[in-house]
């Protein structure tokens, strides 16, 4: 799973509602793929997450669950790097500790 804005496709239909349950399962395939690489934490962006999930932007995009579900799966050592205004938005940035 690619985590970077190089390889966000771009969106000219609406896609599928994504449920909470895409983000968390994709997010928890990203932290075990990085704490497997070795690494002590991963930065995870709102935007890039959405990416690997499902098309963003879009009309009908699920911003707003991807930020959910990033704040419920912070643990003690997480931290958040870069809030947007409101606190949801496609540039939550998000420092996780590895391992989980």
């Amino acid at each position: 799973m690619k985590n970077d804005a190089t390889t966000r496709p771009q969106a000219n239909q609406t896609p599928a509602r994504l449920s909470k349950g895409d983000f968390v399962t994709a997010l928890s395939k990203l932290l075990q793929e990085e704490a497997k690489a070795g690494k002590s934490s991963v930065d995870v962006r709102a935007a890039n997450l959405h990416t690997d999930v499902g098309v963003y932007p879009a009309r009908g995009h699920s911003m707003p669950t991807c930020c959910t579900v990033m704040y419920e799966e912070m643990q003690p050592g997480d931290e958040i790097l870069l809030t947007p205004p409101g606190g949801k938005g496609a540039t939550l940035l998000v420092r996780y500790k590895l391992p989980r």
